[in-house]
């Protein structure tokens, strides 16, 4: 008889985590029968908005569903300072991961990346950190690239909490409009997301009084970003904006990356058609993501013709057109420090008695100065190429990428997090985590691709060790 496995959420982690097991497991997934809007209703941000919409989804393939994955494998100075583990255990799970979410395998891209990065360099941009930032033209949705219709059992519904014996799961009790249900299973991973995640543990620490659970949402952290100035530049680096990467049936921008107290801070240099302040700072979404997402759809390229930068990055992304422009807005995207407070619990919305999300996402004063440091970093080491440059002066208005890490984190120790190296809940003998909630430094970029990375670790380890039976 097979292990079972319950894995809750059929979002990017808990995709690559079935498809990971599916061969050797009998696999049950449960997702919400509700629309993703109905999820992002619940969420209130208490601190700083985020930009994306919705920052939280639903639905086979979660966020992949929604939009185009950006690509990138955290630093690995990060994973030395941060991580339990080196960065060398996941990069086979990277190489793994990489064809699924970008159509091609991940030395295509990197032969690509090493191209335009000494493009920037010819071009008279400063030796930084340049790391390739891929997102394949075609958005992937995991659950139908890893054909998972056919391999798993997937059940409908809300997962509201877990029974246990002691320090084991048996059930996750599942809502649905036919009423509550009880999935037995031999383990269980926990897919609900960096938000949804600690708040099924949380509950879980109500009746299991594990001390890890009492970390579950806390350590917090996301991606600041805004647009921070704009300027002119000698360099012609229009060319090179989303470069259309040969062979990869994708495009590659480059951030440039400087390490300031310790952390790291990106910043893309847009081709602007012209400069104008309040447009660029004041949108929180941008066309260009509703013209990938409804590309068939006529009103939004009309709307195309009120967004003239905006104009720039699509006649790039989508038809490799790139006008001469001098002028250039910065984009800042920077790695944060964890909170030190728990960020993510569960609130109640007092009209209609339902629970809700609460994030209280801030940015400390402290941090703002960093971030301040690294703006006065990397424009001097462009001086020489950049000229006219204009810093906002309210930058500090930044926004979050909705890239919810840290909230369920991997360390050592179960002071120091919720879940070992291996992602097993530390002190729960057959509960595991498989979404970004484990990600102890998610660094400056999208985390898709080490969430399936670390998703199909998860797999090979669950198969390893085995789980116990059911008593």
């Amino acid at each position: 008889m097979r292990p079972r496995v319950v894995i809750v959420g059929a979002g990017l982690g808990g995709c690559f985590a079935a498809h990971g097991l599916a061969d050797t497991h009998d696999v049950t997934i449960v997702e919400l029968d509700a629309p993703a809007a109905t999820l992002q209703a619940r969420v209130r941000d208490l601190g700083a908005p985020a930009i994306t919409e919705p920052h939280i989804g639903n639905g086979l393939g979660g966020t992949t569903e929604l939009w185009h994955n950006g690509l990138i494998q955290v630093d690995e100075r990060i994973f030395e300072a941060a991580w339990p583990f080196r960065k060398d255990e996941l990069d086979p799970y990277y190489e793994r991961a990489y064809p699924f979410l970008a159509g091609v395998p991940i030395q295509v891209v990197e032969s690509a990346v090493r191209t335009l990065r000494q493009k920037y360099l010819d071009a008279g941009l400063p030796n930084l950190m340049l790391p390739g930032l891929f997102y394949p033209r075609t958005r992937r949705n995991a659950w139908e690239v890893l054909k998972l219709e056919r391999r798993v059992r997937l059940v409908r519904g809300e997962a509201v909490g877990f029974q246990h014996d002691g320090e084991r799961i048996s059930h996750v009790v599942v809502r649905s409009k036919a009423g509550d249900e009880r999935l037995e299973g031999d383990g269980f991973v926990l897919s609900a997301g960096g938000l949804g995640t600690p708040l099924l543990l949380q509950r879980l620490a109500r009746t299991l009084p594990v001390p890890a659970l009492a970390n579950a949402g806390r350590f917090y952290e996301d991606h600041p970003m805004g647009f921070v100035g704009e300027m002119t530049m000698r360099s012609p680096l229009y060319r090179f904006w989303n470069f259309d990467a040969p062979g990869t049936g994708g495009n590659l921008r480059m951030p440039l990356v400087v390490e300031q107290d310790g952390l790291h801070v990106s910043f893309q240099i847009r081709p602007a058609a012209n400069f104008y302040r309040t447009g660029r700072m004041k949108r929180v979404h941008s066309i260009v993501s509703d013209i990938r997402n409804n590309r068939f759809n006529p009103v939004n390229y009309f709307r195309l013709l009120t967004h003239w930068d905006d104009v720039l990055d699509i006649l790039s992304f989508r038809f490799g057109i790139r006008l001469p422009t001098t002028r250039y807005s910065l984009l800042m995207v920077a790695q944060q420090p964890p909170s030190d407070r728990r960020a993510i619990s569960e609130g109640v919305d007092e009209r209609t008695g339902r629970p809700t999300i609460e994030r209280d996402w801030e940015l400390a004063p402290e941090y703002l100065a960093t971030l301040e440091k690294a703006i006065a970093h990397v424009l001097d080491r462009l001086d020489g190429i950049a000229t006219e440059v204009n810093l906002f002066s309210d930058w500090r208005t930044l926004e979050s990428a909705a890239h919810h890490s840290g909230t369920a984190r991997m360390a050592a120790s179960p002071s120091d997090g919720v879940c070992d190296a291996h992602a097993r809940v530390h002190g729960v003998q057959n509960l595991s985590i498989a979404d970004g909630s484990v990600i102890p430094g998610c660094g400056i970029a999208n985390t898709g691709l080490t969430i399936a990375a670390l998703a199909l670790r998860l797999a090979d380890h669950l198969r390893e060790t085995g789980l116990p039976a059911s008593r």
